[in-house]
């Protein structure tokens, strides 16, 4: 499958309470920093101990850490100080996912609503456990409980179009995401699922879903490298678009040097549309080092060895294919061309 959206569980949204501004000054960086710091957690805490609140604080920050434990140990603290505390609920429900503890997350979700119905955050969460587990239905009740409580909710919007795109309902999708993305005109998301609704299609709109997607996030190799593959792949093809889509793998190198994929389909590009050999045989290499048991990238390259009437080296490469795919019908057949002539 394309790379594209994933269901993760939607993004932790703890607030701290000392974060710094983007535009303070070196004195207000050092207070901002002073309060991200055990001991200004610690003493927040022994001011009002019964506040589950404090604990939630602290969690989120020892969670920002990727201290999970300690996190976990601080949301039962929460819990113990006010049972009823959704938020806690809702957080040690997150932090439990990100230990992949799926039933107790569940369990968690279900505590939360039990003692808060309307809490937003914990039926978003459990709406997208129940779309995991392909109860569409269930799914479908959290998410209109979160729209009747908040009727500009991006994230409700763009889980009903995961459903709708799962159900194979394009059109209810595409209508969802693009209610996400205009209730909300920085959802990275929205813009990604777009794109991939539309690349579906053989739709060129796509390309603009993708670049907005890219500049909300510039860094992001998911936007960058699924516009590149749908400037690859849309039919029919075109040179213009296939540039472009060789521009767009060189900045994903730069983002992650050891991308084996992007690397593979520069040199797909170069083998099948522009028969640059050479620079195939160069892609192909980088995808192997980053990935040594590429058999299509050693398949590739055989293929690009053989049109250079390298027979030796050739034969090597679907060898090596074949070594880590034995039932890789088409290196077995290129091996058996090779060795005949």
């Amino acid at each position: 499958m394309q790379s594209g959206v994933s269901m993760g569980l939607l993004a932790l949204a703890f607030v701290g309470c000392g974060n710094p501004s983007p535009d303070a000054t070196n004195d207000d960086a050092q207070d901002a920093s002073s309060l991200d710091s055990a001991a200004h957690f610690n003493a927040w805490i022994l001011e009002s101990p019964e506040d589950a609140s404090r604990y939630v604080d602290r969690a989120a920050w020892h969670l920002r850490q990727g201290r999970i434990t300690l996190g976990l140990e601080d949301l039962n603290l929460a819990l113990k100080a006010d049972s009823n505390h959704a938020p806690a609920w809702s957080a040690k429900a997150d932090a439990l996912y990100l230990t992949q503890a799926f039933e107790p997350c569940i369990e968690h979700l279900d505590a939360c609503l039990e003692v808060a119905p309307g809490h937003i955050p914990c039926l978003l969460r459990r709406a997208e456990m129940h779309i995991h587990l392909g109860k569409h239905p269930e799914a479908f009740a959290k998410l209109n409980d979160v729209l009747r409580q908040d009727a500009l909710n991006h994230e409700a919007y763009w889980m009903k179009g995961m459903i709708y795109r799962d159900q194979g309902n394009a059109a209810n999708a595409k209508s969802s995401f693009q209610t996400a993305v205009e209730v909300n005109p920085d959802f990275f998301d929205g813009y990604i699922a777009l794109g991939l609704a539309l690349a579906a299609e053989n739709d060129t709109l796509a390309i603009g879903y993708y670049t907005t997607a890219m500049e909300l996030n510039p860094n992001s190799v998911e936007a960058t490298y699924n516009l590149a593959y749908f400037l690859q792949e849309r039919q029919p093809t075109s040179r213009p678009f296939l540039l472009r889509a060789l521009d767009l793998y060189r900045d994903i190198l730069k983002l992650d040097s050891q991308n084996a994929t992007a690397a593979f389909n520069q040199g797909f590009i170069h083998l099948e549309h522009f028969q640059q050999y050479d620079s195939a045989v160069v892609h192909f290499s980088q995808a192997i080092d980053a990935l040594p048991y590429y058999h299509q990238a050693f398949y590739n390259r055989g293929l690009a060895y053989e049109s250079l009437d390298d027979l030796t080296q050739a034969e090597l490469d679907y060898r090596e294919a074949l070594r880590y795919k034995p039932d890789f019908t088409s290196a077995a057949l290129a091996l058996q061309r090779v060795l005949d002539r």
